[in-house]
């Protein structure tokens, strides 16, 4: 056989390894990219798992209210109870309004916040009533504000007097004493209990501070 062939031969073996060394190394390189992108992708995920992001890693002013998009903080999302020596948790609150002009005020119970709101294990510690409109009624109408039981908010008296009759910050049953708090065992609203003689006027809102304990 020529030389020449020889070398032609040579020069194509030679040609076709280099090729099928190059796409090796591009397979290779892909999935070395690929990896390298789902490893990536793995860490970031991650970066957002359960207790990463912690309130000491947030810079002072970082989340605002602007930042937020509607709907997305829900009741459910904040329902967790405080872990045995975590510190620093805020207390919840919740407010419930009672206006005549909305509400009416017939004999009976009449629940503000039309929904079980506060959670089950919730331990309301303290609160204000604060009266914008006095409550009046054309008898001697009662009324009273429960969530777990009777009168374990203010205790039922008549609207002619001390808290109703005048308009302000009332103080409420639960009060920072531990012998004065009110536990719930279920979820529940915040009513108020109209007893004897229907309401014909007033208006209040009442805040409640509550942890939850389990």
């Amino acid at each position: 056989m020529p030389l020449g062939y020889d070398s032609v031969e040579t020069g194509w073996i030679s040609r076709w390894a280099f090729m099928v060394g190059a796409l090796a190394a591009d397979v290779i390189g892909r999935q070395a990219i690929e990896d390298g992108y789902f490893a990536a992708t793995a860490a970031m995920r991650a970066k957002f798992a359960d207790s990463f992001i912690d309130a000491a890693k947030l810079a002072s002013d970082a989340v605002i209210t602007a930042k937020i998009l509607d709907a997305n903080v829900t009741a459910a999302k904040l329902a967790q109870p405080i872990a045995e020596g975590v510190t620093g948790v805020g207390f919840r609150v919740c407010r419930a309004t009672y206006d005549f002009a909305v509400d009416g005020g017939v004999v009976g119970t009449i629940a503000l916040l039309g929904a079980t709101s506060i959670p089950a294990n919730a331990l309301i510690v303290g609160g204000a009533l604060i009266v914008s409109a006095a409550l009046t009624s054309g008898g001697a109408a009662t009324a009273a504000l429960q969530v777990e039981g009777a009168n374990d908010i203010v205790t039922a008296v008549a609207v002619g007097g001390a808290p109703w009759s005048s308009t302000g910050r009332k103080n409420i049953i639960p009060n920072m004493d531990a012998a004065n708090s009110v536990l719930t065992t279920v979820a529940r609203d915040v009513s108020l209990v109209i007893g004897a003689f229907d309401l014909t006027a007033g208006a209040f809102d009442i805040y409640l501070f509550y942890i939850l304990i389990a």
